[in-house]
């Protein structure tokens, strides 16, 4: 059973994202687009319920962005690459490129500028996905051949006091 929010929580934080975004790893050339770069990319709209661990979900949350695909195809994908990690600091998660190609990189909430409180500038978001894997303030997203394990379901499980298991 979930609460209903009307708005997404906001956690007070110290962390400023980046006005940039790298892609590097297995891709024919490592680009570092900035926001405005971004912004100039063919825009994709989303509207999915927010759904976390914690037990709460906002209905209808509305995303603005350029999905992930618009962005490996400026880059040039390797044909050995296998996985996407995106990456906010330390914060990791690791899709399959496959299914990362579907994933939006949003600047816009709600029709505005995502503010850092809510992880802006950039965040990854996707319908489906558990919370912990909208990386807020993104950073980078690097392809690799191999599957790397990412730390954001310990962290997400570890702050409601759970453990993560295989």
């Amino acid at each position: 059973m979930y609460v209903t929010l009307k708005d997404l929580p906001t956690f007070p934080s110290q962390k400023k994202g980046r006005d940039f975004l790298l892609v590097r790893g297995k891709v024919l050339k490592t680009v570092e687009f900035s926001l405005n770069e971004l912004m100039c990319l063919p825009a994709v709209s989303l509207t999915f319920d927010f759904r976390c661990l914690e037990g709460w979900v906002v209905p209808d949350t509305e995303w603005q962005g350029v999905k992930v695909a618009t962005i490996l195809e400026r880059v040039g994908v390797m044909p050995d690459a296998r996985y996407a990690v995106f990456k906010s600091g330390e914060y990791t998660e690791c899709f399959p490129v496959s299914e990362a190609k579907e994933m939006v990189v949003a600047y816009r909430y709600r029709g505005k500028e995502i503010p850092a409180e809510h992880g802006g500038p950039l965040r990854l978001v996707f319908p489906g996905q558990q919370c912990y894997q909208s990386i807020k303030w993104l950073e980078e997203i690097e392809l690799t051949s191999e599957y790397v394990e990412g730390t954001a379901r310990s962290t997400a499980l570890s702050r409601i006091g759970l453990e993560a298991g295989r």
